[in-house]
Formats: structure tokens, C-alpha cells, sequence
């Protein structure tokens, strides 16, 4: 069904809500017009994710959990590569669990909150190498939340990833509207790559062990190759790990106007998943689909 004029936003942070858990989430029966692509409306369903044409009522589910790379900025609801997916695979109930700006930490929050209520069987995990930063609360990352939307939205913290000294992962909630890092240089107090890289790396294998826990079979997905270094520590790290990255120019991007996979490169990602998705499917089918 779709949202009502007057819940028409101009782009997906308009939308946002406060979360006590994942730190803000989408506001159901809302929709986005697209500046870029005037002719383009994207569409949140009852739920409060991302609308996914023809899914069936029936069938294996699976949570594919990202950022605006899955949730598909810019696209149409038929564009993403999760709606490509679900053509692709009829008989599976793909559910889009993509917002934009969450990281790892958030997806794993949203991962357990779907466990808990069983509400997914099978999981892939997207991943941009820019996730790394969102995961650690990095300066570079928290200044883009200083801009007075995020203020208004009532957002008030963000999940991030600590490491304990046995390099076992703990949460905490760090506060959003944090004005003293716009202006404040922090480079020599900030953790080296590998330090960086290793919060991200640990985050994923909690959720490795969190999809184990619950007999969810798991895939992690790299959506971009902007750090080849991160791309190759997750690959070494998790050898289940898929690399379906498009390059970043104008014929996989909306470049010059924005920077997000256009159609051309969500349908690659489709076309290069659907083998692999397949087999997860395939794996919950033991129990029959719930």
C-alpha cells in the first residue's frame, strides 16, 4: 500500500526515529521521493523496513542486514538488489534490513532482535569498508551526525563496538550530538588500521557465533573495494566471505550526483548472490520452511 502524501519525505534521514537499541530506525508507512530521480519513490512498509515487490507469504526467510548500500538509496523499490533477489528466488521471503548509516554493530543488534522473535532463517551480512568507522564511534564518522537534521530527529546515541582485554566485544551507546569533535583534531589519539580493522573483525565473528547460537545459516557480503587491505582481512578472516564489489565510476554509481550503487551494480550484486543465497536457503530446509 502506499504511504500517504503527507508522509512523503524528501530523503531516508527525514524518516529516521529514535531507537533505544540499533540507536534509530525507519518510520513505517513512509515513503522518499528522490531528488536525483524525480520519477523515483521509495517505499517503507507497515513493518518499518524497506518494501520488497512480490514477496511471497510463504518460504524461507532471509535477513539481509546492511546500510544504504542494501537499503538502496536512490533506487526504486524493484531496483534493489534485494528485490532483484527476490525475483530471482521466488519461493524466498528476502526481507531488507538495510538503513542507511548503520554499521556491523547495529546489523547485529537488528540480527538478534529477529532471532529472538523468529523472524529469520537464513542471514547475509553486507559490508562497506566505511562500516569500520561506524562501528568504533571514529571522528570521521561522528561529525557527519552534527548537522542540526540529526539533532531534530531526536536521535540521541549510537551502538558502538569496545574490545575487553580478551579481545571479546562489549556495546556501548555513545551519545550522538558530540560538538567538540567538529572543530578538535584527534588523528594522534585515534587507533592505527589494524587496530581499527580488528574492532570490526571481532564484531563479525560475534556475529558468526551469534548465527551458529541459533542455527541460522550466514554469509558475509562485500558490497565495495574501497580498502582492499579491509576486504582482504575479512576475506583471510571468514573464508565464507563473498566479494560481489562493482567498481566505484559512473557506470556503477549515480555519480557525480551521488556516490551509491546505481541499478546496473545492484543487479550485479543479485546475479552474483543468487548462487550463494541459494545454498543458504537450501540449508534451512532440513527443518522446513517456519
Amino acid at each position: 500500500m502506499p504511504a500517504k502524501p503527507e508522509n512523503t519525505v524528501a530523503k531516508p534521514r527525514l524518516l529516521y526515529r529514535p531507537d533505544p537499541v540499533i540507536g534509530w530506525s525507519l518510520t513505517p508507512e513512509y515513503s522518499i521521493k528522490v531528488g536525483f530521480r524525480p520519477d523515483v519513490i521509495q517505499t517503507i512498509d507497515a513493518d518499518g523496513w524497506r518494501h520488497v515487490p512480490d514477496r511471497p507469504k510463504a518460504g524461507s526467510r532471509l535477513g539481509v542486514y546492511g546500510c544504504s548500500f542494501t537499503f538502496g538509496t536512490g533506487l526504486a523499490d524493484a531496483e534493489t538488489f534485494c528485490a532483484v533477489l527476490q525475483r530471482d528466488l521466488p519461493t524466498v521471503r528476502v526481507l531488507n534490513r538495510g538503513i542507511g548509516g548503520h554499521g556491523t554493530v547495529q546489523n547485529l543488534l537488528q540480527f538478534r532482535r529477529d532471532i529472538r522473535k523468529g523472524r529469520v532463517d537464513a542471514a547475509v551480512f553486507a559490508i562497506i569498508s566505511d562500516h569500520r568507522f561506524r562501528n568504533i564511534a571514529h571522528p570521521q564518522r561522528m561529525r557527519q551526525y552534527l548537522v542540526r537534521e540529526w539533532h531534530s530527529l531526536g536521535v540521541e546515541h549510537v551502538p558502538v563496538a569496545r574490545l575487553n582485554a580478551d579481545g571479546r566485544v562489549r556495546f556501548v551507546y555513545h551519545p550522538i550530538w558530540q560538538p567538540v569533535i567538529r572543530d578538535a583534531e584527534f588523528d594522534i589519539f585515534l587507533p592505527d588500521e589494524y587496530m581499527i580493522n580488528a574492532a570490526t573483525l571481532a564484531v563479525l565473528a560475534l556475529v558468526q557465533e551469534t548465527a551458529q547460537a541459533a542455527d541460522v545459516p550466514l554469509r558475509f557480503v562485500l558490497l565495495d573495494a574501497l580498502d582492499p587491505e579491509f576486504s582482504r582481512a575479512v576475506m583471510d578472516r571468514f573464508p565464507q566471505t563473498i566479494d560481489v564489489s562493482t567498481p566505484y565510476d559512473q557506470e556503477h554509481t549515480f555519480l557525480p550526483k551521488d556516490l551509491h550503487p546505481n541499478v546496473a551494480a545492484n543487479r550485479l550484486f543479485a546475479d552474483r548472490l543468487v548462487p550463494f543465497v541459494s545454498e543458504l536457503v537450501d540449508a534451512t530446509q532440513t527443518e522446513g520452511p517456519r
